[in-house]
């Protein structure tokens, strides 16, 4: 990216990030609040306990309520309770929540996309046994609501839990086959224009999580470069969709998903390749794609959850090349299931031993465990890793 622009872009987002922080309402410990507000991203289910997101007042509010009544995003609704200030984190703890009629074109297409996303979750779980079922809803959707918490775990343990999240992959998966499709019937421009309504469709099927929202951005950035007969290279198009999301929402600086998602992505198109294991196609790639991925975000995962699994190269090395498999397969299945369920089940059961496999392997090491346990990370330690990395590439690229 031009240094002029980016210079450019940081200034705008300060000026950004001044504005919106300096109007940010403060609210009191045990303050008592009232407000109406749109569910917009699937509240994330923990036993008996649901927990979502809300904005109130240029303030983003983590809510956790009992199970039911089952919230579902798009749901518009009355929330009532006293506000829990900790580590400057804005809590509510089970407020009283009032489900109200939403009659607003938001809600409405929500609530439908919401239903459609109820159907594809009970055509996976009739066809297929827990956990292969939620397994493969999580790799084609995001969809984490039905995971049993042994197997939940043991994702966390061997270090591929970052699979069951929807992504860039996801997103290129949709958008290719939608302009593939289309482009048989109707001018290119045309199919290019429905590929990216087909991505903002997914991403609200998905859940609007902060990986697939940026993963969104970027697929329609390189989508509408294509329409208006321009290429665009990934780095530029990762800033832009950061500058886009932090700009719309700035309180995602501070997202865990958001950091991780994009430093990832980050490393995947700066760090280069092991050319040693870049010859063995499937294993190779996988490899190179999960070291490039950790090398990135290591700091991140240390400084949040303080812990790391020792065996998570090996283990996605095993695993990551039948997710794409597993993706068109399910994908495919999803659809026609839709319209016929007993041919869609048949599509999705053919996903089953790739399944058997995946699940076995992530048994064996959640098993073994192999987790590195730290207590804390001081912030000097991840500002010096991300200047000596920095340094490396940047002699590595001159060199090369």
């Amino acid at each position: 990216m031009n240094l002029k622009l980016l210079v450019l872009l940081l200034i705008i987002l300060s000026f950004r990030f001044y504005f919106f922080y300096s109007n940010q309402h403060q609210f009191a410990d045990k303050q008592q609040v009232s407000f109406e507000t749109t569910i917009l991203s699937q509240p994330q289910v923990f036993g008996s306990r649901q927990a979502f997101t809300a904005n109130y007042q240029n303030q983003k509010i983590r809510i956790t309520t009992s199970r039911f009544p089952e919230l579902n995003y798009g749901d518009f609704v009355r929330i009532f309770g006293r506000i829990s200030n900790q580590n400057n984190r804005v809590l509510m703890y089970f407020p009283k929540i009032e489900i109200l009629k939403d009659k607003s074109f938001l809600g409405g297409s929500l609530k439908a996309i919401n239903r459609l996303r109820e159907k594809m979750i009970s055509l996976f779980s009739k066809t297929l046994p827990t956990p292969a079922s939620s397994l493969l809803l999580g790799i084609i959707f995001g969809i984490k609501e039905q995971m049993p918490k042994d197997f939940s775990d043991n994702l966390k343990t061997s270090g591929v839990f970052h699979v069951i999240a929807a992504s860039g992959m996801n997103v290129t998966l949709v958008g290719g086959f939608i302009s593939t499709f289309c482009a048989f019937f109707l001018k290119r421009q045309i199919a290019i224009g429905l590929s990216i309504l087909g991505i903002i469709f997914y991403a609200v099927l998905a859940g609007l999580e902060a990986s697939i929202i940026r993963a969104s951005i970027m697929g329609i950035l390189v989508f509408s470069a294509q329409i208006i007969g321009r290429q665009t290279l990934a780095v530029n198009g990762l800033f832009l969709a950061g500058f886009i999301m932090l700009f719309i929402d700035p309180t995602l600086i501070s997202d865990i998903g958001f950091q991780l998602s994009f430093a990832a992505t980050l490393g995947l198109i700066l760090i280069p390749k092991i050319r040693a294991i870049g010859e063995i196609r499937v294993i190779g790639d996988s490899i190179n794609t999960t070291i490039a991925a950790q090398i990135a975000t290591l700091p991140i995962l240390l400084a949040n959850f303080g812990t790391h699994s020792i065996y998570s190269v090996l283990v996605n090395g095993l695993v990551l090349w039948t997710v794409q498999i597993l993706m068109v397969i399910g994908g495919i299945g999803a659809l026609i299931g839709l319209v016929f369920m007993p041919l869609g089940q048949f599509v999705i059961y053919i996903s089953y031993p790739l399944l058997i496999y995946f699940e076995t392997i992530v048994q064996i090491f959640g098993k073994i465990g192999g987790i590195i346990t730290l207590q804390s990370v001081p912030w000097q330690f991840i500002a010096g890793y991300y200047c000596l990395l920095t340094s490396i590439l940047i002699v590595f690229k001159r060199k090369k």
